[in-house]
């Protein structure tokens, strides 16, 4: 599994804009840079859909099922068709969940700089992935979501991100989950310490975050937790 290339409406800016249009928002964090073998580990963040959207993808769900009835009944075992709410197909709408591409900043560093321009909207920190190439681990125990408002630069903070299934040479991941989660395969982890002072002069607002408890994630190798951290 992969994520769609340019279809959540997220682009990483190498310059802060000159002026924050009113048709946008903006997120700014600062990420740590580690790799497992080739592969970056980046973050990834899932926009929670607007009720529009929602309509959208439910209506697009019924016309894919419609169609493939004949072909599911043709094929089901002992009569029992399956429900739409087990069926699955490709969606062509717009994604709500993108990939943090921390080979694409405004400043470089032992933490780099990222500032994107996203739609409006509520955010959570969902989990990180292996160079895009699916979600190695979500944070289905538990995360954070926040807004980004229109017009305005949500500066998240410092986001970390490395293996945790051995001791992790970033503090704020030093408490990991031990040799015994290496099962099959390596199990990421993912530790964020909220914005202080603003960096580059750039006008902007803190996140304020909310609690996400527990929720399902099929797709994900492994499941842990957000580490939240109050100290740099």
């Amino acid at each position: 599994m992969g994520w769609p290339k340019d279809n959540a409406g997220v682009t990483p800016l190498k310059a802060a804009p000159a002026a924050l249009r009113a048709d946008a928002a903006w997120l700014l964090l600062r990420t740590s840079k580690v790799k497992s073998g080739l592969f970056a580990i980046q973050h990834v963040l899932l926009r929670i859909p607007t009720a529009q959207e929602m309509d959208d993808y439910r209506a697009a769900r019924k016309r894919a099922y419609d169609k493939a009835l004949p072909d599911l009944t043709r094929k089901a075992k002992d009569g029992k068709v399956p429900g739409i709410d087990a069926f699955e197909f490709d969606y062509d709408g717009k994604a709500n969940s993108f990939v943090v591409d921390s080979g694409k900043f405004l400043e470089d560093g032992d933490m780099r700089t990222i500032l994107l321009e996203v739609p409006a909207g509520t955010y959570m920190l969902y989990g990180s992935t292996l160079g895009g190439r699916g979600l190695a681990t979500c944070n289905c125990l538990g995360t954070v979501s926040f807004g980004a408002r229109a017009g305005v630069i949500t500066d998240i903070g410092s986001l970390y991100v490395d293996k945790v299934h051995r001791p992790s040479p970033i503090a704020h991941l030093e408490d990991n989950l031990g040799p015994s989660m290496f099962q099959y395969g390596l199990v990421a982890g993912q530790a964020l310490v909220p914005p202080d002072a603003a960096p580059h002069g750039l006008a902007r607002e803190p996140a304020r975050f909310e609690v996400v408890g527990g929720y399902y994630e099929p797709g994900a190798g492994a499941i842990g937790r957000l580490a939240l951290n109050s100290h740099r």
